[in-house]
């Protein structure tokens, strides 16, 4: 507990000892509605993207304004003015947006990479577009002064969040004395916008969101309630008037060429190795809201390495796809429970269980939309060494009303085309999986009701490809239902999903196989200007994990958890829990140490404290102990500091070390380490110098890679990247890429 009080003095000083905090601003009442922004024709006039919005059409384009804070005081009127214009021709939309600032600022501008997060801790303008207007999907559009875009997917208020989603836009800033100005252009492609008949009326859903880093605090055009979260399409505007944008039949072709160099293993067992290698991806509206992509020889050599983790359980870790074939038009795939239960992982296609890559041969993706119905068709051609594997999966969604309210099916299926001598023992033949799901709100969109229904059946197959585990039958079930409510200070929350000991989807996620989960949730949330805090959440959670046949409980969890964030932006997060827990089997958490079958119970209790987003350097800390780790006691520490000491350099460090005391083994030390120094001389070029420290698999990755993005959609790789083991005996292997694509747009 003596964390627990240093870290609750630390934040009382800092909230006492900081800036002093800005009186509060009138409230605003709430509108009857969303509002709306007529878009202008261009009349064919070209706009120059350079932020200087002297173009006539801007002149004939009128205001938008009426922000409101969403945070930390949601409904009150901002202290600092923020307006938007919007023009369209048949290609593009374009947006002007003016984000004044008080007397004696200036505005933060310090990240300068491309979809980095950190862009939000500067000052940030961002277009929140609901391109469909299904009122559940987002493609985010982000900016800062200084030039750096981030775009990002959307789905159900953030529930699925993809910013490896890369879309080709284009934009210019001017920083003025008193407002910084952002012009933006989005191609009718970027958005998805299908094609419509001449003088045909388009609605695009719309909001903008301004982040002001001087005060912590952001502001929104369309009135967003907090509980609903950032990405709320329920409650955009709507931008009107627009027509003719999307016409035609848009292309895009982007081949690559590749030169990999692999040097000998130190052990002497690989020759050095030349690769040449060309491929690419083409992308084509087929009719109206339908779209085919096609790629060959699909190489991700350029895509970040994932995070050294610590995995200390029995359970697999759920990493998030990066691969931008895997996550672009897809977002109709969202199905199942992320990191509990999905029945297609895209993960599960060209990587390995060590996460290397597997030749993806060619794949193709048809996906889009019509009237009420979402769909999407993924197949896939790889190479799994002793046999070519086809992979596939389909999604169709039907919506049910003007809300976000559907119901869909889902089947996914992997099938072995022809074998090679070294087939692998235990691999599955033909796999399907097929589900049903369904989703309807009500309520004012406050209560939400959700279920989904799946079943899997294998051939050839005695074991889990991915646990390892024994499989009693090729054929399995999984059901689930949930209930949620978003209240202004409650949004509780239950749910219950079960799992038949056969339900084993080779292509999908499941983090404890032919295990039913149970849990309810109650968060409490208080948004307040008392006592030098902003918001106040209380969590209280219960998790309860069963047999199959529903008569054992195997883990049982309950847990509560107090969440203060200050007026200046500190953040602290104490946290307590019971477990108890069946090991049905021994495991070794690391090798060498089992923890043998038997109960274990205890508890874990925690304290984190980070700064407010905008220090530069930012620190996050958290530290845990705990006597329910199976018999014995754990200790884990995590620190994360981030420093920019020019904008152009950015160092990110963190560690996660545990200590570990179980009987019957000596007492022991495993830890993950991370490293990132980056260099952007200019928002396209971006140099990444990387290092992962892995003690649990005796693993290190080192690797720089060098992009530069020298026209719209167009990149130049280098990718340096050293991979060793260092226990039981020294191994490395060296690889060094040239990959250069370039794209190539047109209409048919």
């Amino acid at each position: 507990m003596r964390s627990v009080s240093s870290a609750l003095l630390v934040l009382a000083a800092m909230t006492c000892g900081g800036r002093a905090r800005a009186q509060e601003p009138a409230s605003l009442p709430i509108p009857d509605a969303p509002p709306t922004i007529g878009a202008v024709s261009t009349h064919g006039d070209p706009i120059t993207i350079d932020g200087h919005l002297d173009e006539v059409a801007w002149s004939r384009a009128p205001y938008a304004d009426g922000f409101r804070e969403r945070v930390p005081y949601p409904d009150q009127r901002p202290p600092v003015d923020t307006r938007f214009r919007v023009l369209f021709d048949d290609g593009a939309i374009y947006f002007a947006l003016e984000m004044f600032y008080a007397p004696g600022q200036l505005p933060r501008q310090i990240e300068r990479t491309r979809d980095g997060t950190d862009l939000y801790a500067d000052d940030a303008v961002t277009l929140k577009i609901d391109a469909r207007r299904d009122r559940r999907t987002t493609l985010g559009f982000s900016l800062n002064p200084a030039g750096t875009q981030l775009d990002y997917l959307a789905i159900d208020n953030g529930r699925l969040f993809r910013r490896e989603v890369d879309m080709v836009w284009e934009s210019a800033v001017v920083v003025l004395p008193d407002r910084w100005i952002a012009e933006v252009r989005i191609p009718a492609v970027a958005l998805g916008l299908s094609d419509v008949e001449p003088g045909v009326v388009r609605t695009i859903g719309l909001n903008v969101s301004r982040d002001h880093a001087a005060r912590i605090a952001t502001y929104d055009w369309s009135r967003m309630p907090a509980e609903f979260g950032p990405w709320s399409a329920l409650h955009y505007g709507e931008i009107r008037n627009v027509t003719g944008l999307g016409g035609g039949a848009p292309f895009n072709v982007t081949p690559y060429v590749l030169i990999e160099h692999r040097g000998a293993g130190s052990d002497g067992t690989r020759p050095d190795t030349l690769r040449l290698a060309a491929g690419g991806e083409a992308q084509m509206r087929l009719v109206n809201d339908t779209w085919l992509e096609t790629t060959l020889l699909t190489d991700f050599a350029q895509v970040d390495l994932d995070d050294a983790l610590v995995n200390l359980d029995r359970f697999p870790l759920f990493y998030p796809e990066r691969r931008p074939f895997f996550l672009t038009g897809l977002d109709v795939f969202d199905f199942g429970v992320s990191g509990i239960l999905q029945p297609f992982y895209s993960r599960r296609i060209g990587l390995d269980q060590s996460a290397r890559a597997v030749p993806v041969i060619a794949g193709v993706k048809l996906y889009g939309r019509e009237g009420p119905v979402s769909f999407g068709l993924l197949d896939t051609l790889t190479d799994e060494g002793s046999r070519m594997v086809n992979s596939l999966a389909g999604r169709v969604r039907v919506r049910l009303d003007d809300g976000a309210s559907y119901v869909g099916a889902i089947v996914v299926g992997r099938q072995p085309l022809w074998e090679g001598a070294g087939a692998y023992d235990g691999e599955p033949g033909n796999h399907t999986t097929v589900g049903a799901d369904a989703l309807w709100r009500t309520l004012d969109e406050r209560l939400e009701l959700s279920a989904f229904a799946l079943g899997t059946s294998r051939d050839g197959l005695d074991e889990d490809p991915i646990t390892r585990e024994p499989l009693e039958t090729g054929e399995g079930i999984a059901a689930f239902g949930q209930v949620r409510y978003l209240g202004e200070w409650a949004q509780p929350r239950a749910y219950f999903l079960y799992q038949d000991a056969g339900f084993a989807p080779s292509l999908g996620f499941v983090r404890r196989r032919g295990v039913p989960r149970a849990l309810a949730e109650l968060p409490l949330v208080a948004r307040t200007s008392d006592f030098f805090l902003r918001r106040i959440t209380l969590l209280a959670t219960g998790v309860m994990e069963t047999s199959p046949e529903l008569d054992r409980l195997l883990t049982t969890t309950g847990s509560i958890s107090l969440d203060l964030e200050s007026d200046t932006g500190w953040d602290l997060i104490l946290y307590g829990a019971y477990q108890e827990d069946v090991v049905q089997s021994d495991f070794e958490p690391v090798p060498g140490v089992v923890v043998p079958a038997g109960t274990y119970e205890g508890v874990t209790i925690s304290a984190s404290l980070a700064t407010p987003d905008n220090f530069n350097p930012y620190l996050y800390a958290t530290y845990a102990i705990s006597n329910a780790y199976f018999g014995g006691e754990r200790h884990n520490g995590y620190v994360q500091a981030a420093w920019s000491p020019i904008p152009e350099l950015r160092v990110v460090l963190s560690a996660d070390v545990y200590r570990v005391e179980l009987r019957g083994a000596d007492p022991f030390f495993t830890y993950a380490l991370n490293g990132l120094v980056r260099v952007t001389p200019l928002t396209t070029l971006q140099a990444d110098l990387v290092a992962r420290v892995d003690q649990e698999s005796r693993r290190a990755i080192g690797m720089l890679r060098i992009r530069w993005r020298y026209a719209p959609g167009s990149d130049l790789f280098l990718v340096w990247r050293e991979d060793m083991v260092y226990e039981p005996v020294l191994s490395s292997e060296r690889t060094l890429t040239v990959k250069v694509s370039y794209r190539i747009d047109g209409l048919l």
